[in-house]
């Protein structure tokens, strides 16, 4: 697989999981219109996204507390490149690429080893997922 479809897959990657937080933590709570607004940067994605993972992973108070700045700093990150007009849509790729793999080591050491394995297999299924969809859509163009 080429360097840009791997770039691609990992964006929708991030972008996924953030879809899939807001869907299943707001789904009764927020008006559609809110529920959109709020799945990508602002704090209650970031507080989703972290209730995602310490579901997943059963993350302590400590961990919980050093993710949380974490996933603010990436969110952060990922609304300026997405805000930034001057960058073609590669350029925004490769930005979003290496926030989510800077992001993803981080992450990975306020983990446990036995975590960092089931953080690493739940990227991987977010990843084969999406590739999935994205064969999917390129069969309907």
């Amino acid at each position: 697989m080429t360097d840009s479809r791997w770039s691609i897959l990992i964006i929708l990657i991030v972008l996924a999981a953030g879809l899939s937080l807001a869907q299943t933590s707001q789904e009764s709570q927020a008006p559609a219109a809110e529920k959109h607004a709020g799945m990508h940067h602002n704090g209650e994605s970031v507080d989703q996204h972290l209730q995602m993972l310490s579901d997943r992973l059963n993350l302590t108070d400590d961990q919980k507390a050093k993710l949380k700045p974490i996933l603010q700093d990436q969110m952060q990150q990922m609304k300026a490149v997405h805000e930034d007009s001057s960058l073609s849509r590669e350029q925004k790729r490769d930005k979003l690429k290496s926030i989510h793999e800077s992001f993803g080591d981080q992450i990975k050491a306020v983990l446990t080893p036995e975590q960092q394995t089931k953080f690493k297999q739940m990227r991987q299924e977010q990843m084969e997922k999406h590739k999935a969809m994205n064969e999917g859509k390129m069969e309907h163009q």
